[in-house]
């Protein structure tokens, strides 16, 4: 009986570190002021992964999002995996002119990506791909396919 008791005990501690690794581990990695973001737009959301690639930062929302920072933590990628994007959060980081259109195309529960550059935004939408111009101000959004 007693060996019985010790190769559970045994087996527990073997399981343990797979048990543990939960998100707060990850959120020891997000950096501050990305974690304020995550925190703003996807408040309580656990994380599966927080990765430094060259000067880049990719988080992954655990069965959610993932989203890509630059060096100055500025969001460069939103990707939705299937989840569209808070309205709260394209409010506050898109141009309002293109907000604006997605508002008065009624497409703002229909955003999967939303990507930025330091001249363009892509908006992935459904069935089709807003483009917004920094420098023009200049909206394209081509026909969605039939």
């Amino acid at each position: 009986m007693m060996r019985h008791i010790h190769i559970l005990i045994l087996a527990l501690l073997a399981a343990l570190p797979f048990a543990c690794t939960d998100d707060a581990d990850v959120w020891d990695n997000v950096p501050a002021k990305i974690a304020t973001f995550i925190n703003q737009y996807y408040p309580n959301s656990p994380l599966a992964a927080c990765d430094r690639v060259g000067s880049d930062w990719h988080v992954r929302i655990k069965d959610g999002p993932a989203l890509t920072f630059d060096a100055a933590y500025n969001w460069t990628l939103i990707t939705g995996y299937g989840e569209t994007i808070p309205q709260v959060l394209l409010f506050d980081q898109l141009p309002p002119a293109l907000y604006a259109y997605l508002t008065e195309t009624s497409s703002l529960n229909s955003v999967y990506s939303i990507e930025r550059d330091k001249t363009t935004y892509t908006v992935a939408l459904t069935n089709t791909t807003v483009t917004y111009d920094i420098a023009t101000a200049t909206i394209r959004s081509p026909l969605p396919p039939p």
